[in-house]
């Protein structure tokens, strides 16, 4: 059996984020678990198909149409991040009316691009209920698009820039890790993801106290949950881009592209476990996926044999 058949088997054993009909919500680590799952399935590329349709009285009428029926439960009638569905979840769901969007290829302060949007809708958002929307026809992604750009006055106030240059990754060695590791302490990282990288630095520790709907939750890298992913070119662009309406900044104006580099391959070591072992993370357009093989041996400077909407 392949690793998609039996990752689609498995799925259908896991209680789904939000039941349907009597019964209890399930725990937390149910609706992780689902959520895993889901994101893992696909789609296989974020890449559109067709070329987006030209913007029309249709097009954000239909955007406008599909945003009721799937995404105001959640994210409010205004985009508001206030539907009747947000208080369940720890992750609050974004509030589109301010135009900060955690996922961007473009530069800080710059709005996101189409396609960023896009992507964003097509992939979902790792870790977070923020699933795939890949049952949705391209169109109505693209509808969606429109629409969401519609809620904030950034789009009309402010021009989009040019995506960030995405050079090929190096290959993740000992010495990379090594490098890594050393701009970790000197960017003070730590601070907030901690020695280790599980989230318990002392700002982590700070914004514990405002509850887990007031704050976006501080990375824990050992668990393998990253909102854009895991790969060296995921973790490249959030050092580049920073996330807007986090305490992540951009690195853009402090390392070179060869320091993120390091920084990623040293993060990437930290991983203690990944969501669902043994089975092919998500796909992510122009990377191949790698190996779910825990990593936990996986130090910085050694090998033995080798650790949030949108939101």
């Amino acid at each position: 059996m392949s690793a998609s058949l039996y990752l689609l088997f498995l799925a259908a054993a896991i209680v789904p984020p939000v039941p349907t009909g009597k019964g209890p919500w399930p725990t937390r680590q149910q609706t992780a678990d689902f959520w895993d799952l889901d994101w893992q399935l696909g789609p296989a590329s974020v890449q559109p198909k067709a070329k987006p349709p030209t913007a029309s009285m249709g097009l954000r009428a239909q955007g406008a149409s599909v945003y009721r029926q799937r995404c105001s439960t959640c994210h409010g009638d205004n985009g508001r991040g206030d539907g009747p569905d947000a208080a369940r979840f720890d992750i609050r769901p974004t509030n589109f009316t301010y135009g900060f969007y955690k996922l961007r290829s473009t530069p800080f302060p710059s709005i996101p691009t189409d396609l960023d949007l896009f992507t964003t809708l097509t992939r979902g958002i790792h870790g977070t209920p923020m699933l795939p929307w890949r049952q949705l026809s391209e169109k109505e992604r693209w509808a969606l698009v429109t629409h969401l750009k519609s809620l904030s006055p950034r789009f009309k106030m402010e021009r989009v820039q040019k995506s960030i240059r995405i050079p090929p990754p190096p290959p993740e060695t000992d010495e990379l890790r090594l490098r890594g590791q050393r701009l970790y302490a000197l960017m003070e990282c730590a601070t907030c993801h901690g020695d280790a990288g599980a989230a318990d630095g002392p700002i982590a520790k700070d914004t514990r106290q405002w509850g887990p709907n007031s704050a976006a939750p501080i990375r824990d890298f050992t668990r393998g949950r990253f909102i854009r992913g895991t790969e060296m070119t995921d973790l490249f662009v959030t050092l580049q881009t920073g996330m807007d309406g986090t305490m992540m900044g951009s690195y853009n104006a402090l390392l070179s592209e060869d320091e993120v580099w390091a920084v990623a391959a040293y993060v990437r070591a930290l991983i203690l476990e990944h969501p669902v072992e043994h089975f092919p993370r998500a796909r992510t357009s122009g990377s191949r996926a790698a190996s779910l093989t825990p990593r936990s041996q996986h130090k910085a400077g050694k090998t033995a044999d080798d650790q949030t909407a949108p939101h």
